[in-house]
């Protein structure tokens, strides 16, 4: 049985999330930016230690805030979201995950404490 390990991607706009994901999976780089707007799944297959694991890497647009539980993932339960919160279609399988990669611009403070930010809210949630 092969185990698939699912990673999340995530960090603020223009960072080089996508990027970071492309050169990981297919050696390639691109100078030109095009910003994430809706999560990108990709299904690689890797050789770990003389074994084929699967891998779902997940790229995730910037989010608000880290889902508190699956509830507000999936929005509420007495009609729709209010804006600004998770989009099933968005955010869905970011609490499932087994590893996150945080993505931050060494140039950009501001990307920083995004991710800061982001790294605080899924050690108090999961």
């Amino acid at each position: 049985m092969v185990a698939t390990f699912k990673i999340a991607v995530l960090g603020a706009q223009g960072v080089g999330k996508s990027a970071i994901v492309r050169q990981f999976l297919y050696n390639e780089f691109s100078e030109v930016c095009v910003p994430t707007t809706a999560r990108r799944v990709y299904l690689p297959a890797v050789v770990m230690n003389g074994h084929v694991h699967d891998l779902q890497i997940m790229d995730f647009p910037p989010i608000t805030a880290f889902p508190v539980n699956t509830l507000q993932v999936r929005g509420h339960p007495r009609g729709p979201p209010p804006p600004g919160e998770w989009a099933d279609v968005c955010c869905r399988g970011l609490r499932s995950v087994h590893a996150y990669i945080l993505v931050y611009d060494i140039c950009c403070f501001d990307s920083f404490e995004y991710i800061k930010t982001i790294r605080q809210q899924i050690l108090e949630t999961r």
